[in-house]
């Protein structure tokens, strides 16, 4: 049988004034607590009846040789939340340790929110895209061409490069680019 304890988000690691003395102990003021199981699955199901689903509240597992629950970025939710990303074609779904969407990272809590939220990048994506081609083809008419450059053999690449081409009267001038 393992022990499992049930944390409320934000958990107490840290103090601006003094430092913690467990921290990891179980706030019971706040509604943690601790359970007995065989797998953490099996301390999910029975938190699950014991914690509100629109409260974030992680499952830490005890660790004897340190004395404490701990933490980690693998931590579970009690409730995990499943998250909707969109590429275009299709939905992938991902159970996320969160409960509320993340723009930064395309993933949303509904299908809608991560379609039109791709369309909008899209949409900007495609304007800029377009911007480019047209810097091209002005660098095209002035008779400047963009090329790649890589070299290397069976062991490896050794140069590889983007560069400028400017032909002119019996000279080829080229400018190789900085590929940061």
């Amino acid at each position: 049988m393992n022990r499992y304890a049930i944390k409320k988000l934000p958990l107490n690691i840290s103090s601006i004034n003094k430092e913690v003395e467990n921290p990891m102990s179980i706030r019971s003021v706040l509604g943690e607590f601790e359970v007995d199981a065989e797998t953490l699955e099996e301390a999910r199901t029975i938190a699950s009846t014991m914690v509100n689903a629109s409260e974030p509240a992680l499952i830490c597992q005890w660790s004897e040789p340190r004395s404490r629950f701990l933490y980690s970025r693998d931590s579970e939710f009690v409730h995990p939340t499943t998250l909707f990303r969109y590429d275009g074609e299709e939905f992938v779904e991902s159970c996320e340790r969160c409960r509320r969407d993340l723009p930064k990272s395309g993933k949303f809590l509904n299908k809608s929110d991560a379609r039109s939220d791709y369309r909008k990048h899209k949409d900007l994506a495609d304007k800029k895209i377009g911007e480019a081609l047209d810097h091209l083809d002005a660098l095209e008419n002035l008779g400047v061409s963009l090329g790649h450059q890589m070299l290397g053999d069976t062991y490896g690449i050794y140069e590889d490069y983007m560069y400028l081409q400017v032909k002119e009267g019996a000279y080829t001038f080229t400018h190789r680019l900085d590929t940061r």
